[in-house]
């Protein structure tokens, strides 16, 4: 493998994809795009694979990863966590030309560790995670989805090189992760996608009493998650972006939501607690709240809090 990122060509990957889920479909629609050959797609669900390679006209597929094909000198691994290290080592079992083959992985959680079986054949291993969100049900736009920053880790140069390229091609932009910080990093992920889900989720139930359905309530709550995303994006501090009852200092309407949600959704009680917590101090931050008000609000949050675990 070429290891200077400049010289790198698409043309120089005979590409195998091992799972063909969201994101392993997405990957492989756009580095076809950019000129990169699959020869062959492989899939636990064959039909699956089968409808991919059908789409993106490749002629190879299979639903067992003993069947890669020799000549691959880029393997995709777009499977679950707890099958990379499986997989990779079923692969280092095989008669491939591993001193001249790459392995990516796309957790973001693990590290290039997860491909050891492979490092230890002399394989370049990486770990290239778009921080994007794939499903099945989204209808993304294949030029869109990857404008985002791949978090990418590599032992080796060489790695660091075709994660580059990869991720380039793919039109994203890289931020490289020190192994060491690699759950830090998918932890930051899941808070800034998966809890806002729960969180909206979690808004959609108290609207409910107001007799409105989910979907309803989300056509109420997008307009105002865009404005705040506009007004996130318009300053370099994200602190600047909060507004509320406790960026104002109004603990009377806070106690007033506590008591309210302790009546009509006690579940909920613990959640907004910890979020008014650490909502204060954004707040603080900012400077727009005293450091009075700022003691009035922490101390209806604890009370509040002691009273109802006691309860």
């Amino acid at each position: 493998m070429v290891t200077h990122h400049s010289t790198i060509r698409a043309s120089q990957f005979k590409v195998t994809l091992v799972g063909t889920g969201a994101l392993g479909s997405a990957i492989a629609k756009g580095l076809t795009a950019k000129g990169y050959k699959f020869l062959s797609l492989i899939n636990r669900t064959r039909s699956d694979a089968e409808a991919l390679a059908k789409e993106l006209n490749i002629q190879h597929v299979s639903d067992s990863v003993e069947h890669i094909p020799e000549e691959t000198n880029l393997l995709l691994l777009a499977v679950n966590d707890s099958a990379i290290t499986p997989v990779s080592q079923r692969v280092a079992a095989l008669r491939l030309g591993f001193k001249n083959l790459a392995a990516v992985h796309f957790s973001g959680a693990l590290t290039d560790e997860a491909l050891k079986p492979l490092a230890e054949k002399q394989v370049i291993t990486l770990s290239l995670h778009p921080f994007q969100t794939f499903t099945r049900t989204s209808h993304q736009n294949i030029s869109e989805c990857f404008k985002c920053y791949f978090g990418l880790q590599a032992t080796e140069l060489e790695g660091i090189e075709i994660g580059k390229k990869l991720a380039h091609d793919l039109g994203g932009k890289v931020m490289l992760v020190p192994k060491e910080a690699k759950t830090l990093y998918h932890i930051a992920g899941a808070m800034v996608s998966n809890y806002l889900v729960t969180l909206t989720s979690l808004a959609t139930e108290v609207f409910a009493g107001l007799g409105l359905k989910p979907s309803e309530a989300f056509s109420v709550f997008e307009p105002i998650m865009q404005s705040t995303l506009h007004n996130m994006r318009q300053t370099s501090d994200l602190r600047e972006a909060l507004s509320g009852p406790i960026e104002r200092g109004d603990a009377a309407t806070v106690q007033r939501h506590l008591r309210e949600l302790s009546e009509q959704l006690p579940h909920i009680v613990p959640v907004y607690v910890a979020l008014a917590i650490e909502t204060v101090r954004v707040a603080i931050h900012k400077g727009s709240i005293a450091q009075n008000e700022a003691a009035e609000i922490l101390d209806a949050l604890e009370t509040f809090a002691k009273r109802e675990a006691s309860a």
